[in-house]
């Protein structure tokens, strides 16, 4: 039988999943929509004193970064191995960008999201060894 607790992780991790692959799918960039906002946003908070480096990139970067931890913590369970969980992190990187490039025509497939992606995938395995260490003591 399996533990209630498990139950509610495993159906997190199914939302999780599926709204990544609606997100990195969907055949539009999907911050299109909030572009406007977006650059109004940034554009008042550098008057305000932000750095000029937090811009548009950086905001994407940091946004796949985030959107890949969970990717690493669920793989590195999923394995019962950080170091896999890495790697099945990447892979599935690799994976959407070849299929942005090749069947979705308004997205941009880049290395730099594969490396962001990569990033929070390390992050999400980090945080499995972490805890797994706490618990193993």
């Amino acid at each position: 039988m399996i533990k209630r607790h498990h139950r509610i992780a495993m159906a997190a991790a199914i939302l999780y999943l599926l709204a990544v692959l609606l997100v990195v799918f969907w055949p539009t960039p999907v911050d299109r929509p909030a572009s406007g906002t977006l650059n109004a946003v940034l554009s008042w908070l550098h008057r305000h004193g932000t750095p000029r480096f937090i811009d548009y990139n950086f905001v994407e970067f940091t946004a796949n970064i985030a959107m890949f931890i969970p990717m690493g913590l669920i793989a590195s369970i999923w394995f019962k191995n950080g170091f896999l969980g890495v790697i099945a992190g990447m892979l599935v990187s690799c994976l959407i960008e070849l299929t942005q490039a090749t069947s979705l025509p308004d997205r941009y497939a880049t290395g730099l999201d594969i490396l962001a992606n990569s990033i929070g995938a390390g992050l999400g395995a980090l945080a499995f060894y972490l805890g797994h260490r706490r618990l193993s003591k």
